[in-house]
């Protein structure tokens, strides 16, 4: 049975516990472990910045920051990586309160043994994986591998946090597919679903990175545009979308082309909340819609920007 690998990073001041750590995990045999070793949170922090481990074993108690607050600092920094604390026997409450606050398991000093530690390790994993599988059905469309509607509006909710503090606006484009429906009904929806992934790929492809892609329902697809300065910013990014869209999809020998209507409004110009900004720009869509073909609209003007099928150019 090949030999299984597994990323530690010790974040530890201590280098009697360094040594019993070291010592404990070189016992196993059917694991190999790779510690990497640092002595103050901040340097962990650093390593977990730029390093993926598997798991982090982290002492409560370091020369820049005490108790709790040494898991909570760190908690906040990698939520993706198992992270197991370690403390004295009279410090049993402070570790019972990191488990609640999010850590995967605690262990005593003087009371830790090579198969608890390797043990403790194998499950924090575990629960880990779990834990973040839950979480990504719960926030991420399984078709299309895109935040879902809820994730969509957290970042939504974010993005006007962002656009107070740097005094920007936040521009939400709310887009329909046309000529879906009938893919659906003369070729079935497994060949829909295979549609809606493309599509689903092309939009993360013609936006900017600080920007977020979601599918809202159906073939309804949401984009939140940070860091806007001016709306005539979003001309170019609506027509890149609109055309990586419309480019022709290849399914099992099959090609398709779809348009899309898209609507565009602003905050805070357009509405102050989420779901008044998703509603503007949706009554935007349909301007577009009525149209009979691909194009963008802003929620304050009834013009619409047509983009033609980069096919037939």
């Amino acid at each position: 049975m090949s030999e299984m690998t597994t990323h530690v990073l010790l974040i530890e001041d201590n280098p009697i516990d360094v040594l019993l750590i070291r010592e404990m995990l070189k016992k196993r045999k059917k694991t190999k472990y790779i510690l990497e070793i640092v002595t103050t949170l901040n340097d962990g922090i650093q390593v977990l910045q730029t390093e993926s481990p598997d798991v982090v074993l982290l002492d409560l108690y370091l020369p820049d920051s005490q108790g709790i607050k040494s898991f909570d600092t760190l908690y906040a920094q990698m939520l993706d990586v198992p992270i197991i604390v370690s403390t004295a026997l009279e410090d049993e409450n402070v570790a019972l309160l990191a488990v609640n606050n999010g850590a995967q398991d605690y262990l005593l000093k003087g009371s830790i043994t090579s198969a608890l530690l390797s043990r403790s390790i194998k499950y924090a994993i575990e629960r880990k994986k779990a834990e973040n599988k839950i979480k990504y059905l719960a926030l991420y469309d399984t078709l299309t591998d895109l935040p879902n509607r809820r994730l969509f509006f957290d970042r939504l909710s974010q993005s006007f946090s962002r656009a107070h503090r740097y005094e920007t606006k936040v521009g939400l484009m709310f887009i329909d597919l046309n000529k879906f429906k009938a893919i659906n009904d003369n070729h079935g929806h497994e060949m829909g679903d295979k549609v809606l992934q493309a599509v689903g790929s092309r939009l993360k492809q013609s936006i900017r990175e600080t920007d977020t892609a979601a599918r809202l329902g159906g073939d309804e697809f949401g984009v939140i545009l940070q860091d806007i300065r001016k709306e005539s910013d979003t001309h170019g990014i609506a027509k890149k979308v609109i055309r990586c869209i419309q480019s022709v999809i290849h399914v099992k020998g099959k090609s398709f082309c779809v348009g899309a209507s898209v609507g565009i409004s602003f905050y805070p110009v357009d509405s102050g909340d989420e779901n008044g900004l998703l509603s503007k720009a949706d009554k935007a869509m349909y301007v577009v819609k009525k149209s009979n073909d691909s194009g963008y609209c802003f929620c304050n003007s009834d013009n619409v920007f047509g983009v033609p099928d980069p096919e037939i150019e």
